[in-house]
């Protein structure tokens, strides 16, 4: 509910805000695909941690640049996403074999 209050009152402010969120998404769900190829637990988490904020913090840098108006809206977006969205939600479940 609160991405949707987000979602709306960003577009209200520029056109092209639904783009920044979207695309945020999309990239961290790439890079958590990606992660479940790392077979190593402590790379698999210093991986996922160093970009999922690498991505927040060059998203919202150009947020800041070429979105200035919905740059709030932006923050709080991508914030709801990184709390909401993780990695392991793009683990593949194997059957245990005896």
């Amino acid at each position: 509910m609160g991405f949707f209050f987000l979602a709306i009152t960003g577009t209200l402010q520029s056109i092209f805000f639904i783009l920044a969120p979207t695309s945020y998404f999309l990239c961290l769900s790439a890079a958590y695909v990606v992660s479940n190829r790392i077979n190593d637990h402590a790379v698999n988490a210093i991986y996922n941690w160093s970009v999922k904020w690498s991505l927040f913090v060059v998203f919202l840098y150009l947020t800041g640049i070429y979105l200035q108006d919905a740059f709030v809206y932006a923050m709080f977006a991508y914030i709801l996403i990184n709390t909401t969205v993780s990695p392991m939600m793009f683990i593949t479940k194997t059957k245990a074999t005896t």
